[in-house]
């Protein structure tokens, strides 16, 4: 990766990070449609065992001569976090629609700043509250004007977004020269082994010879496409532009969210919840140019921070 032509238009890097979330837009449909034919945490966990073997298999040389033993507890840390998000995540998706998982879950570039407060012991920037107060009343348009109808899925899609958060957060603080292909297999491994306990605790042993081919399928879509390829096209991008760049990039994540439930499962928003929809994404986006504003750019020779790695 590292070796990738750094004379690329920086419009070829963002066209790799809206690819990547147009592949994670299509998964949170497509896994509520699976669902059917296989449940959410054995699928999770099916998702990140083959997304361990790629990454071992592709790159297994390179971690083992470039993991080092400091990196081993923090990648932990931020390993918990992500397995966490994907856990709430996914729970979301059996309890909530997938246009309004997509919007909440979207959320974790509004909660970083305030836990960069007292994690990266950064002062708290008044600005910060102007997209926490139209990301609440995005949310309260989007529960159709009542938070009587915020239910589970909504908690567990506003769960995930604040696990994200902490992920970003304990990632710059702890791992900024840490190998990214390290932290993504580290993260994958972890992922694996929270989601497979979280399988036998809610769950219980499945039988494997019972999943329909379409949960199958849906766990290769999962492991290839929304972890191994997507982390990789993610890494390559973040070598010539800022996370910050990134994560204004990733705001467009919802969006192919809803676009792909409307025409996959049929989801439809009245006008209320599209309004909702709309603020929402409109505070994610202002947080995301206020971290731009304050990023400092990203010379293309520079190697990934691991913030790269950040969980879908």
């Amino acid at each position: 990766m590292e070796r990738l032509n750094a004379s690329r238009s920086p419009v070829f890097y963002g066209f790799l990070l809206a690819f990547e979330c147009l592949m994670w837009g299509v998964s949170n449909s497509v896994s509520k449609l699976g669902f059917s034919s296989i449940s959410p945490m054995w699928c999770l966990a099916l998702r990140y065992a083959l997304s361990t073997l790629l990454f071992l298999a592709a790159f297994g040389k390179r971690f083992f001569t470039r993991v080092r033993k400091k990196d081993l507890l923090p990648c932990t840390l931020v390993s918990l976090a992500t397995a966490s998000a994907f856990i709430f995540g996914f729970l979301s998706l059996v309890y909530t629609t997938a246009t309004s998982a997509g919007f909440l879950m979207a959320l974790a570039v509004v909660i970083a700043p305030f836990l960069s407060i007292p994690l990266l012991k950064e002062k708290l920037d008044a600005r910060n509250l102007v997209p926490v107060a139209i990301v609440v009343v995005g949310m309260y348009c989007i529960c159709g004007g009542t938070f009587s109808s915020f239910g589970r899925g909504e908690l567990f899609a506003v769960l995930s977004s604040l696990s994200t958060s902490f992920m970003l957060t304990l990632s710059g603080k702890f791992l900024k020269d840490t190998d990214a292909i390290v932290l993504c297999t580290i993260q994958c491994a972890v992922c694996f082994l929270c989601s497979l306990f979280a399988a036998f605790l809610l769950e219980g042993m499945p039988s494997f010879g019972e999943i329909a081919p379409a949960g199958w399928w849906l766990v290769l879509y999962l492991a290839l496409g929304c972890t191994f390829l997507a982390y990789l096209f993610q890494n390559i991008a973040l070598m010539h532009v800022s996370p910050a760049f990134a994560a204004l990039t990733w705001c467009t994540e919802p969006l192919f969210t809803a676009i792909s439930a409307y025409f996959i499962l049929h989801e439809r928003m009245d006008f209320l919840a599209c309004c909702g929809a709309l603020l929402i994404l409109a505070g994610t986006v202002f947080a995301s140019v206020l971290e731009l504003k304050k990023a400092k750019p990203v010379a293309p020779a520079e190697p990934v921070e691991s913030e790269s790695a950040v969980s879908h």
